[in-house]
């Protein structure tokens, strides 16, 4: 064999192998792609459990013992305590849509939450 065509093989055969060597980099690139997608969909799937881990405490921080008069209300809900949270809690809806912690041991607010019952029973009868 001639020593240019010697060469001309050597090359060639250095040529296929770092064909074959990126192309074995493309599909590392590619799996390590596909991993990364299924890695961040299993965190952020995993986020949407913790979301609901954190209902699992109290949800009022600070209350509102100053009155606030009922006719700005459009829902009241009475979380009793429980595991979650050692204390009853007390959320009003207001018509503009601002959710208001209320003081449950406040004469105004039980008062209101009379009214409510009183108004559901009257509404279910």
């Amino acid at each position: 064999m001639s020593r240019t065509l010697l060469i001309e093989l050597k090359t060639t055969a250095s040529v296929i192998q770092l064909t074959n060597t990126l192309l074995t980099m493309k599909a590392t690139m590619t799996i390590l792609a596909v991993l990364a997608v299924c890695l961040m969909c299993i965190t952020f799937s995993e986020g949407k459990t913790l979301v609901s881990a954190q209902e699992l405490r109290c949800q009022c921080v600070k209350t509102e013992s100053k009155p606030i008069s009922a006719r700005h209300f459009l829902n009241l809900e009475v979380i009793p305590k429980g595991p979650h949270c050692k204390n009853v809690e007390v959320i009003a809806t207001m018509k503009k849509g601002l959710m208001v912690c209320l003081e449950p041991t406040a004469p105004w607010v039980k008062r209101i939450i009379d009214r409510f019952l009183d108004s559901a029973k009257t509404t279910t009868s």
